[in-house]
């Protein structure tokens, strides 16, 4: 079965709406399982290591920060925008309970 990973495409250092999607995106992170977690990777587009992992993975440029969601090499989601803690938590539940 292929494996579903969670990508949170951001740039701390430059966008406003990624520096107040981070305690979001990091408070429902570690509130999940440790598997769970393992498959939620973010994409620093302020740092070498995550434009690297942006090229190799998603290869996304628009609008940030951003949530791709792939099973295996099929993209089955993206939602550009923040999402407030409500809703990024109804997100991943959907997410996770469909795909992972």
């Amino acid at each position: 079965m292929a494996d579903f990973t969670l990508y949170a495409v951001v740039n701390y250092t430059t966008c406003g709406w990624c520096k107040k999607f981070r305690p979001v995106l990091e408070s429902n992170v570690r509130a999940m399982n440790a598997a769970s977690q393992a498959k939620v990777k973010v994409i620093e587009l302020d740092s070498p290591e995550g434009k690297a992992l942006n090229a190799s993975t998603v290869n996304y440029s628009g609008g940030i920060p951003c949530l791709i969601a792939k099973k295996g090499d099929t993209e089955v989601y993206r939602q550009p925008g923040y999402q407030d803690g409500g809703k990024f938590a109804q997100t991943l539940f959907t997410l996770f309970s469909t795909y992972a």
